[in-house]
């Protein structure tokens, strides 16, 4: 391996490499676009590595061509840039093209083309930068960390929690668990109170299955979603009502569905070892009347919010109040039954019911 032994002072480049050819017997070819001064002292030092100490400040590469070194600029723009570069086909393996694009140095750009359908980036640099590129496409190109979001839609007769209390539902502080005034916060009319404790939801859940054996309670649904950390995800609870428009006098009566529960936007980050950033969107709505009218009413609530917890804590999302309205006759045997005597023969009771929706949602890091 050829050895350089000089001393540069405020040499031109050219010149250095001239010098640098004349010792070794090696021959060095520059492209027209190396220019620049160099400054330096080499004792010994293997031919390749001299060239990386002459060339790297002013960021020039060079590469070894049959029993020649070519130098020039890594410069897309320079002419002689394809006799300096390489291509390589980059399959980022957790991430997109277009967020590795995004996270990566701007100084890559000109040396990268990226395929979204087939998740690729083809790399045309030197070899050096290829290589670089690589090492540093690996330190972002990690699978994202994982987590699950558990929900429990039920609702429970407002007089019946406002004797019992959340309490009744497993909605109380262990030995380990203290309560935090930060953690409640006042919604306003939309919906009520959030409340965020430690490690109850097995034990609401199963509370609330109880009380519905009682016929107390009723679970909507309790789903459950994984989301990578930062992403998105929807849960909706409900079902699709087919209701019959009434129009006017003399015209057909029309059917429309429409979509009425609980729907749920969360985005859940991580900010910490065991915190979660959470923005949440929750939406309920439900029928105000009944389903054959003229003028059909959905009450909907809905709010925007962002909240923090700890993996494995429980949300509440309270204050929304379900109406029900039903007609009972009763009367005569037979005669409640025949038009128009029916009024007189029996009787009409209205009834309504109030129930509290009550939204459990745990973040649990995976």
């Amino acid at each position: 391996v050829p050895l350089v032994s000089n001393i540069f002072q405020d040499t031109f480049i050219l010149d250095a490499l001239a010098d640098i050819s004349a010792q070794t017997g090696v021959t060095i070819i520059a492209d027209t676009m190396v220019t620049g001064f160099v400054t330096m002292e080499l004792n010994e030092v293997p031919l390749e590595q001299a060239l990386k100490m002459i060339l790297m400040p002013s960021g020039y590469t060079f590469v070894k061509m049959d029993d020649f070194y070519f130098v020039g600029a890594p410069d897309p723009s320079n002419p002689a840039f394809r006799f300096i570069a390489e291509t390589e086909v980059v399959n980022p393996q957790y991430i997109s093209v277009e967020a590795a694009t995004a996270l990566l140095p701007s100084f890559y750009s000109p040396f990268i083309k990226a395929d979204s359908e087939t998740n690729s980036l083809t790399v045309t640099a030197p070899r050096d930068i290829i290589e670089r590129f690589k090492e540093d496409l690996a330190k972002i190109d990690k699978p994202s960390r994982q987590i699950k979001v558990s929900v429990l839609v039920t609702e429970v007769s407002k007089e019946f929690l406002n004797q019992i209390g959340l309490d009744q539902l497993g909605y109380t502080f262990g030995a380990n668990e203290q309560f935090n005034p930060d953690w409640t916060t006042q919604l306003g009319l939309t919906l009520g109170n959030f409340a965020i404790q430690t490690d109850m939801f097995g034990t609401i859940v199963a509370n609330i299955k109880l009380l519905e054996e009682q016929q107390k309670a009723k679970i909507s649904a309790d789903p459950w979603i994984i989301v990578n950390n930062g992403k998105s995800a929807n849960l909706f609870v409900g079902q699709r009502e087919v209701i019959i428009l009434q129009p006017e006098e003399g015209a057909a009566a029309t059917t429309q569905t429409v979509d009425v529960g609980v729907g749920l936007d969360i985005t859940p980050r991580i900010i910490g070892d065991d915190q979660i950033e959470i923005s949440l969107s929750p939406t309920i709505s439900h029928f105000t009347n009944g389903r054959t009218t003229r003028a059909l009413s959905t009450k909907r609530s809905e709010l925007s919010t962002t909240l923090y917890a700890r993996s494995g804590q429980t949300i509440l999302i309270s204050g929304m109040t379900v109406e029900d309205e039903s007609d009972t006759y009763r009367g005569v045997p037979f005669l409640d039954q025949i038009p128009i005597l029916r009024y007189f023969f029996g009787t009409k009771e209205q009834s309504q019911s109030q129930r509290e929706m009550l939204i459990f949602l745990t973040v649990e890091i995976l």
